[in-house]
């Protein structure tokens, strides 16, 4: 694949629920002005729902690239069969690892499908790193759902954002790392690498325990990564729950990349619908869907989008 940049941003597209979500990721690099292309990684017709029309669509966006790759699934065996997992899509996220084969890049930076760039980040692609390292956020491991299906050791004691520090430092100093610390895989810097890719790969293969990655290729990454990853802070990775459960760090304007976790897309939702409710009647995250669909729009922010 030519490529005039040798860094990239990365995402990965497996089902057609998440091709709205790429198709604003790709908006919201354009609306920031970054330079650099985005590879999407999508798996042969044939095992997707995704059609022609479908990559066509994101091919002709600006300044995209599709790259089919085959799909990794270890739970795909009869061994495993039985395996529920916390959300069904989580059964494709272990092919996110791929983006360790791209190496025609010397750089490169995963991005979930489910973000939204507010501010230019192009600056991580100068983050100092040696190959075999990575550089992500911390995980917020406080369950604010209640979710039963979380490990039990995930609550506000053991959560690094707990500690601080808070806002408006939180913008641009991460929470200090501990021998507990956990990073979010939603947004990972890293230099490709065949080395680091079989180091990966072959850790999951021959992993013991595969049904208690609860988290797929998060808890995978944190394994292989443990004690060898740099923080960033939470504003490049800024999960859509950070913003009520650690108030103290959140402030709107020093969100630099949103993240859609969990089920409860914002392209699901009837945005015209949640906009003529009271403010009172809103869904506590109302505010974040509401920026991802004035960006999937082409709408302009006023000074009422961002309020704390």
């Amino acid at each position: 694949m030519a490529s005039s940049s040798k860094k990239t941003w990365v995402t990965l597209l497996t089902t057609k629920s998440y091709l709205k979500g790429v198709q604003c990721l790709v908006k919201s690099l354009t609306r920031v002005n970054s330079v650099y292309p985005l590879v999407v990684l999508v798996p042969n017709i044939q095992n997707t729902d995704l059609t022609k029309d479908d990559l066509e669509l994101l091919n002709n966006m600006n300044n995209v690239n599709t790259l089919e790759i085959e799909i990794i699934n270890p739970m795909n065996n009869q061994e495993h069969q039985e395996h529920k997992y916390i959300w069904d899509y989580y059964k494709y996220t272990w092919t996110k690892i791929r983006v360790w084969e791209l190496i025609e890049y010397e750089k490169a930076i995963f991005l979930d499908a489910d973000m939204l760039l507010l501010k230019n980040i192009d600056e991580l692609m100068n983050f100092s790193l040696i190959e075999g390292m990575v550089a992500a956020t911390h995980a917020c491991t406080c369950n604010p759902r209640k979710n039963p299906s979380y490990p039990a050791h995930w609550i506000p004691e053991n959560c690094a954002y707990t500690k601080g520090p808070i806002a408006p430092e939180s913008a641009d100093m991460p929470p200090k790392t501990s021998p507990l610390s956990y990073f979010n895989s939603g947004l990972l810097v890293l230099i490709p690498s065949s080395k680091t890719f079989n180091k990966i790969y072959n850790h999951l293969i021959n992993h013991p325990n595969k049904e208690k990655l609860y988290f797929p290729d998060q808890d995978l990454l944190n394994e292989v990564f443990e004690n060898n990853w740099k923080p960033l802070p939470y504003t490049y990775n800024a999960l859509k729950t950070l913003r009520s459960c650690h108030a103290p760090m959140w402030q709107d304007r020093s969100i630099r990349n949103v993240h859609y976790i969990m089920s409860d897309k914002p392209w699901k939702l009837n945005i015209e619908k949640e906009r003529m409710k009271p403010k009172e009647n809103r869904d506590e995250i109302f505010i974040l869907n509401n920026w991802w669909w004035k960006v999937f729009n082409n709408e302009n922010f006023t000074d009422d989008d961002f309020v704390i």
